[in-house]
């Protein structure tokens, strides 16, 4: 008797899992779900960055050989904005033209950049400037102070006006 009344608990359990997790399934998409466009803001935007310091490759990095050691990180909404260090130096500004897509709404800037161990006592910054033929989306520095790995995100909203002009809410 203790064995046909195991049996029928196991059963029981067993069997309401099954008719559980089969009805749980049953209201999942069959298929692959269509991606939406993701909406892009139209205009000529130039990235201008101005640094109070030369930069130089972070020696306290961690070396490998499958990931490209970098003076300067840029991300622009996740994507990497490529920008050569050689070219960065104390008070010059360097003009990027082939940005990324603004998206309307939310957007972000990562920066990531080493000043020279030589200056370790003193503040650095980069003004970081977004414009649109000529018209500033964006101006703002990032400050770091003691030397440290001059770094941070610069998140902004942008709508575009149904007249075509550009909004940009900090």
């Amino acid at each position: 008797m203790r064995f046909i009344l195991t049996l029928f608990i196991w059963t029981l359990f067993v069997g309401g899992l099954w008719l559980y997790t089969w009805q749980r399934d049953a209201g999942l998409p069959t298929g692959p779900t269509a991606m939406a466009a993701v909406k892009t803001i139209e205009g000529h935007f130039t990235l201008e960055l101005t640094p109070t310091f030369s930069v130089e490759k972070d020696p306290f990095a961690l070396m490998t050989d499958d990931a490209p050691h970098a003076a300067m990180d840029l991300h622009l909404n996740g994507e990497n904005v490529e920008v050569h260090a050689d070219t960065l130096s104390r008070g010059k500004t360097i003009t990027l033209e082939n940005l990324p897509p603004l998206h309307p709404g939310f957007n972000e800037i990562y920066l990531k950049a080493s000043p020279p161990i030589s200056e370790s006592g003193l503040t650095h910054g980069i003004r970081i400037r977004i414009l649109n033929e000529m018209q500033v989306v964006i101006d703002k520095t990032v400050w770091e102070e003691s030397g440290g790995l001059v770094s941070g995100s610069l998140p902004f909203n942008f709508t575009q006006s149904k007249d075509g002009t550009h909004d940009q809410e900090k």
